[in-house]
């Protein structure tokens, strides 16, 4: 392991340091019987002064600091413990150490101390480590808000064993911890508007359509079943008419389409995070209701498509999919105008059954968003206060 590697010294040891020197050359000048005392005097301090050296230069030699856990996974609001292991392997021991972490301020170490200037936490702790042993160390943590914390300094500070002075070792180390805060569920007000809408493939309990390629079984002729509908062989059966049963099946496939900038497409929209919560409560309602979705965000994108997103899917992986990107969503980073966004989506993605707009639109916005209802999605608006039919600053618009 490598470590950034400086030293503090004390003033008082290379003062000593010149002294034996001085008084090593001058005990050749004086009597035998003083000239013994002064001699093993200035070597004491020159052994002392080589032992200080060495040990500053080779205790890192097989010290070692390792994070177990390489990813760690919350809802904001949790408590968790962080692992932390430190082995030396030589033969140089570290007394009243000190290790001190920093991480992102996405979690907030339990008797730590807030840098808001770096956006950071930092954690110390003093220990003792013994040649040849091994110590693992757990920091508490509370998890402060979305998003992802990841360690950026890693330090270990010891006095040197031989000299007044203290020796600082920063890890060179890339390492791959990292806890991921998911977004907290906000409940969402009129959300049993979102009801099934056309006919698909997605199975439901109740839905006015029939998937043809899912028989489940035959049911006794009722006025009004159409004729191709008939099973002939089992009424031949039965010796009365009996008509095929199938699947229920019903196309629910939701589109959220995120809009991260505020009204005058500049900063940050203020309430996003807020947003984002009702979304992820959105998305676990999809999830417990079996409905398909996908999520496209105006954040940029090194990948195909240029902008976060997660294509369509259901069930727990995808939902868990869904919040480590909304937990890795940057909002301080590069991003798309929102109408390249809606460009992108009219022009490549089949139209889901639902389209729920999130956050701030403009007049132009929301004359794409109608074009994509023109091609057959219901059109649907969420806002602090819940899910709408309408923008709430529709009217606005055109006056």
């Amino acid at each position: 392991m490598t470590f950034q590697k400086y030293s503090q010294d004390n003033k008082t040891f290379p003062t000593l340091v010149l002294i034996g020197t001085f008084i090593l050359f001058a005990a050749f000048f004086i009597s035998f019987e003083q000239m013994y005392m002064l001699v093993m005097l200035a070597i004491l301090v020159m052994l002392l002064y080589g032992m200080s050296v060495f040990y500053e230069k080779h205790v890192d030699d097989y010290l070692s600091i390792e994070f177990p856990r390489a990813n760690i996974r919350h809802y904001q609001g949790d408590q968790g413990e962080l692992e932390v292991t430190i082995e030396q392997k030589g033969i140089l021991p570290l007394f009243n150490a000190m290790l001190i972490v920093e991480m992102d301020d996405i979690v907030h170490f339990e008797g730590g101390r807030h840098v808001r200037r770096r956006y950071a936490t930092t954690f110390h702790q003093a220990f003792n480590l013994m040649f040849w042993e091994k110590r693992t160390f757990k920091i508490p943590y509370s998890t402060e808000k979305r998003g992802v914390a990841r360690i950026h300094h890693v330090e270990i500070k010891a006095p040197n064993m031989f000299g007044f002075g203290s020796i600082f070792m920063r890890s060179l180390t890339r390492f791959k911890q990292e806890i991921i805060v998911y977004p907290k569920k906000s409940a969402v007000a009129n959300i049993d508007l979102m009801a099934p809408k056309r006919m698909g493939y997605h199975r439901a309990n109740h839905s006015l359509f029939d998937d043809h390629t899912l028989p489940v079984g035959t049911r006794d002729y009722e006025s009004g079943d159409a004729f191709n509908r008939i099973h002939w062989k089992a009424s031949a059966k039965e010796g009365n008419l009996q008509t095929k049963d199938f699947e229920k099946a019903s196309q629910i496939s939701w589109c959220f389409l995120v809009n991260i900038h505020d009204e005058y497409g500049r900063g940050v929209h203020e309430n996003i995070e807020q947003l984002l919560e009702k979304t992820a409560y959105m998305m676990h309602y999809a999830t417990t209701h079996q409905i398909p979705y996908r999520l496209f965000v105006n954040v940029s994108s090194i990948d195909q498509i240029p902008f976060m997103h997660l294509l369509e899917g259901e069930g727990q992986k995808h939902y868990q999919r869904s919040l480590e990107l909304l937990a890795r969503l940057k909002l301080l980073t590069f991003t798309a105008k929102y109408e390249r966004l809606l460009h992108f989506v009219d022009k490549h993605e089949s139209p889901p059954a639902y389209i729920i707009h999130v956050g701030h639109v403009k007049a132009s916005q929301l004359a794409n968003l109608k074009r994509l209802e023109r091609k057959g999605s219901a059109l649907y608006f969420l806002n602090e206060e819940g899910i709408h039919k309408t923008y709430q600053g529709e009217v606005a618009m055109h006056g």
